[in-house]
């Protein structure tokens, strides 16, 4: 079953998480100031299956028409679909928006392509069901899912299991017939305060201690979950005039707190077993892959959609002609070639497995983790090429209104290529992407949500490429070999 956005209305407002906010609990989610804007874009996200073609396939795994997003891929032509699928979702939110619904599903699908050569071989037969049916609830029921990886930053120095608490990062405090209690947080939590599902797979790699060994899958309105809000950023009363990015696809996030949390045995996927933790992110399953893979198509729409905004400013403020203006939108362009080449690079040299085909984890990590910089170097060059243009924008709509100032303003802050209007719309446009709160937001995040950039880019080296180190050496060490040595 696919959903209309009004049905997902429907779902959150009846039924919401319990979210913190300035102290109070969130009555009312779907109109509150701070999360009224993407519970409304999570509306356009369903919407969008029954307007745009492409968006909705029929699932040979469960027999009826699904989101794109869940439908495991089967061949370099499924995999192609999956794809170019995502890339219409992010065109649609211009490479914003990160945390939409098809993200997690991506998640919940590979992980049911899994379920019997990963999750029954080293969990047994139990989890391996597990990850099958809460796949098929998913497709049948269509939920919004989010979820929570990292710990609190209580002290990075050690691992969490040697903390004064032990149980800031969740943990399993007691083990029952019905299933585990967990008491801990996570860090962040994007979305959660208007999410319907929520998964919970912590970084093993921080702490092996199997407490922490833990994946699952749980309703956000689960008694015990709570989330508590950060500060919102929408719009002031300007609205879409001043902040469109803003107004459009802000994404709110939170801390997520496990209270003493029964999570039944039949949402758990992988239990107590934090030494197989590198086999569910690199081998077998290779989560690692699947998500930068995911990545790359957002950042790839949103390099697309900034370049588009560099050529507008400079073609209208006269300066497309000036050749370091032209270096740097062409670096831009540089960085969409590179990702449209690793989105189908990434499928023509994808992984054809028994149970999935997945793109080439090296091509979409590397592209991936490449992004990391990439993404942060496009918004810097839109500072550069409009330097202190982006600055001096009247202060909103209603300096339009008033017949004497707006005559100052079609007369001084027009452009070769615009009239006033235009310029201000425009240049609000760019603020919102460089400047404001959730254009910074999004720039922090695109730096660091994979991790830290430096951290990854070693892991390059150290890890994804590590088992082609042979083939790169060879090629050096056979000219070596080939070199005539002194003769004594």
């Amino acid at each position: 079953m696919i959903r209309k956005g009004s049905d997902y209305v429907e779902s959150i407002s009846r039924n919401p998480p319990v979210t913190y906010y300035e102290g109070e609990v969130v009555k009312d989610v779907v109109n509150h100031p701070a999360f009224r804007i993407p519970v409304k874009t999570v509306a356009s996200y369903y919407d969008l299956h029954w307007k745009v073609e492409g968006l909705r396939a029929y699932n040979r795994d469960v027999g009826e028409e699904t989101s794109i997003s869940l439908i495991r891929p089967r061949s370099k032509e499924d995999l192609l679909k999956l794809g170019e699928g995502l890339v219409k979702i992010y065109e649609f939110y211009r490479g914003f928006f990160g945390r939409s619904p098809d993200y997690m599903n991506l998640w919940t699908m590979v992980f049911f392509a899994h379920a019997e050569d990963y999750f029954g071989k080293h969990f047994g037969s139990r989890f391996m069901e597990n990850a099958m049916e809460i796949y098929r609830e998913s497709t049948k029921k269509d939920h919004f899912y989010t979820h929570a990886i990292v710990a609190p930053m209580y002290d990075r120095s050690r691992p969490p299991s040697q903390w004064e608490d032990p149980y800031i990062q969740v943990g399993i405090t007691e083990e029952r017939p019905e299933g585990v209690v967990v008491r801990g947080a996570a860090m962040i939590c994007t979305a959660g305060p208007y999410a319907e599902m929520l998964w919970y797979l912590p970084n093993m790699r921080r702490d092996s201690d199997p407490r922490y060994a833990l994946y699952f899958s749980i309703p956000t309105t689960t008694k015990g979950v709570r989330f508590i809000a950060r500060r919102g950023f929408q719009p002031r009363e300007g609205g879409e005039f001043e902040y469109p990015i803003s107004s459009r696809w802000d994404e709110a996030d939170a801390i997520l707190v496990l209270d003493n949390v029964l999570v039944p045995w039949d949402r758990i996927i992988f239990f107590k077993k934090p030494e197989l933790i590198e086999d569910l992110m690199w081998h077998t399953v290779g989560l690692r892959g699947w998500f930068n893979w995911h990545f790359m198509i957002q950042h790839y729409t949103r390099l697309k959609f900034l370049a588009g905004l560099a050529m507008t400013i400079t073609e209208a403020a006269g300066t497309s002609t000036f050749i370091n203006v032209q270096e740097k939108i062409g670096e831009i362009l540089l960085y969409v070639a590179l990702n449209e080449a690793a989105l189908y690079g990434s499928v023509a040299r994808a992984q054809e497995l028994p149970n999935i085909v997945r793109p080439d984890p090296y091509i979409s990590i590397s592209a991936s983790h490449f992004n990391m910089k990439a993404v942060p170097r496009a918004n810097e060059i839109l500072r550069l090429i409009s330097a202190g243009s982006s600055i001096p924008i009247p202060a909103g709509a209603k300096d339009f209104t008033n017949p004497e100032e707006r005559a100052y303003l079609e007369k001084y802050m027009a452009m070769k290529g615009f009239d006033a209007l235009e310029r201000v719309k425009t240049f609000n446009l760019l603020w919102d992407v460089i400047g404001s709160e959730v254009g910074m937001r999004y720039e922090q995040y695109d730096r660091f949500s994979r991790g830290d950039p430096t951290i990854r880019w070693a892991q390059t080296y150290t890890e994804v490429f590590k088992d082609r180190k042979n083939e790169f050496v060879k090629l050096v060490k056979e000219i070596l070999d080939q070199m005539p040595n002194p003769k004594a």
